[in-house]
């Protein structure tokens, strides 16, 4: 059987050039303790992860915007004169997010400073989505079977899937998006984008796609429901998907995953055990690029993140075929219908007596090519030789993602 090698590469620099599709916003109104607006407030969002931060000044409404942000963990610290700092810690921004952090201030020095930590618990107030955000984390550690994160998609309410397993040669190695419905929509009809870049080839067979092996998400997230006219690509659902991105310290991991019929045991009802190597492995690491002394010395320009997987399956499949009966190669037929027994040229093209045909009759080339033939081993249904032969498959996936900040974070 022949091989197959399917090879997926992502290269993404997302903070060049951040698609609407896959944007996040941070924005609210700072006010001072009687309620009226603060007009002179300036307000700075700082990016926990790699210490970048954007600063803005308030409108007349006492209103701030700080868009097209990455995912992450920021910081908002807002000042006026005539009262105390306000910093605002822990502040979740997952993927497609626009979170509404409203700022109180008091009266006071700007030299005192008030700092509240966010409520873990954060309701979507700025828009009427509907959706489900999986994180890096869940995609990781849950179990799926051969690693593919669109698994979790069965998981949201409203989604159903048509197929049984996704573990195999198409599911497992995750070249194919097209079996999942959602709210009873085509199966077909699915948005999916990476990092705001559509990752889906309408042109190809299937719907086929870059699979993001789940080590290299931070986090995606599904819309089901009510998502703005920006997606106004497909009807059904929208996916979302980030990638892991570089912060100020190293991170990375090395892993591999196994599974072989070495463990499993013969199922009751199979004639032999189905060959199983499957060998899922690789490893990443992101971080600054800097060098002490002469470039992104402070660790907040430059970011980077690689990772590589592989996976080689080695999967067996029972075959079953007919094979000349062990009789009938010395010329027995007598077993087999009389309409279909062998017929003798020399006498008037009569059927051998008693379907059998005579030794001297037996053609030495024929006993010859009747070797290359393997011998009966199974007696059933379907025929009489059983046999196992595996297809291997292989694919290497290769991430590579950089991001420069451009005006900010």
């Amino acid at each position: 059987m022949g091989s197959r090698l399917a090879l997926g590469w992502l290269l993404l620099a997302p903070s060049l050039a951040f698609s609407q599709a896959s944007s996040q916003e941070i924005s609210g109104t700072v006010r001072d303790s009687s309620g009226a607006v603060v007009r002179a407030a300036k307000v700075t969002v700082r990016n926990a992860g790699t210490g970048i931060a954007r600063e803005v000044q308030v409108n007349e409404a006492g209103v701030y915007s700080v868009p097209a942000l990455a995912i992450g963990t920021y910081e908002i610290e807002a000042t006026a004169a005539g009262f105390k700092k306000y910093i605002l810690t822990d502040l979740k921004v997952d993927v497609n997010a626009k979170v509404t952090a409203d700022i109180p201030l008091e009266v006071g020095a700007l030299t005192d400073s008030i700092t509240v930590a966010t409520d873990a618990a954060q309701v979507e107030t700025a828009n009427g989505d509907i959706g489900r955000l999986v994180t890096g984390t869940q995609a990781r550690e849950l179990q799926l079977n051969g690693r593919n994160y669109i698994q979790m998609l069965a998981l949201i309410p409203g989604v159903s899937t048509n197929y049984p397993s996704s573990f195999g040669l198409a599911g497992g190695f995750g070249t194919n998006a097209s079996g999942q419905s959602a709210n009873g929509g085509r199966s077909d009809s699915f948005s999916w984008n990476v990092d705001g870049v559509d990752n889906k080839d309408n042109g190809g067979g299937g719907n086929n796609f870059v699979n993001v092996n789940p080590d290299a998400i931070a986090e995606f997230k599904i819309l089901t429901t009510n998502y703005s006219a920006e997606y106004g690509q497909n009807a059904s659902a929208v996916i979302n998907l980030a990638v892991k991105s570089g912060s100020r310290e190293f991170h990375g991991s090395a892993y591999e995953f196994v599974r072989n019929d070495a463990f499993d045991a013969r199922a009751f009802n199979a004639f032999t055990k189905q060959k199983l190597r499957f060998n899922n492995f690789g490893w990443s690491l992101g971080g600054p690029v800097f060098i002490p002394g002469k470039f992104n010395t402070d660790k907040s320009k430059l970011f980077f993140f690689v990772n590589q997987e592989y996976k080689r399956l080695r999967q067996g499949a029972i075959n079953t075929w007919v094979v000349p009966a062990m009789e009938q190669r010395a010329g027995d037929f007598s077993a087999v219908a009389a309409a279909a027994q062998p017929r003798d040229v020399l006498n008037n093209n009569l059927v051998f007596p008693g379907g059998v045909i005579p030794a001297s009759r037996v053609n030495r080339s024929m006993q010859t090519l009747l070797r290359n033939y393997p011998t009966p081993n199974f007696t059933g249904a379907g025929g009489n030789l059983v046999f196992q032969t595996t297809q291997p498959a292989n694919t290497n996936q290769y991430v590579q993602k950089v991001d420069y900040p451009k005006n900010g974070i």
